[in-house]
């Protein structure tokens, strides 16, 4: 059971990490495209990748990957929830709201180090237990 949860680990790491992608393309769909994308960006980060990355620390929680890999996973989830925030001071301090592509870089480096370390955990053999 351990190993399928450790797998499962690494897959919904790597779909973490197309989302990021994804959301991504998005916002340059909004920007060098058809506006209205603008908000698609926004809806998909919201919905799709808040799902995403509450599924990925529901996961690891499960598979008990160890602190390290756990504390990188939870330390996303904050990551993404200071991330959708971070737009709604546009208004009252720009140079806050400015970090939001910033932080989407941050993101994106680390997801692809979970994602990396939850493949390492996932391809170790699993100990037998007596």
């Amino acid at each position: 059971m351990v190993r399928y949860l450790h797998i499962t680990l690494a897959v919904v790491a790597w779909i973490f990490v197309a989302m990021i992608v994804i959301q991504v393309f998005l916002i340059g769909l909004g920007l060098f495209g058809d506006p209205t994308f603008r908000e698609t960006h926004r809806d998909f980060g919201f919905t799709w990748i808040g799902l995403a990355a509450l599924a990925l620390v529901v996961v690891a929680i499960l598979a008990r990957p160890g602190r390290r890999l756990l504390g990188m996973v939870l330390g996303l989830f904050v990551l993404y929830i200071v991330q959708t925030s971070l737009p709604s001071f546009r208004d009252s301090y720009p140079a806050i709201a400015a970090l939001h592509p910033v932080l989407a870089m941050g993101i994106f480096i680390l997801s692809l180090h979970v994602a990396r370390m939850a493949t390492a955990l996932a391809r170790e053999p699993v100990a037998a237990t007596s």
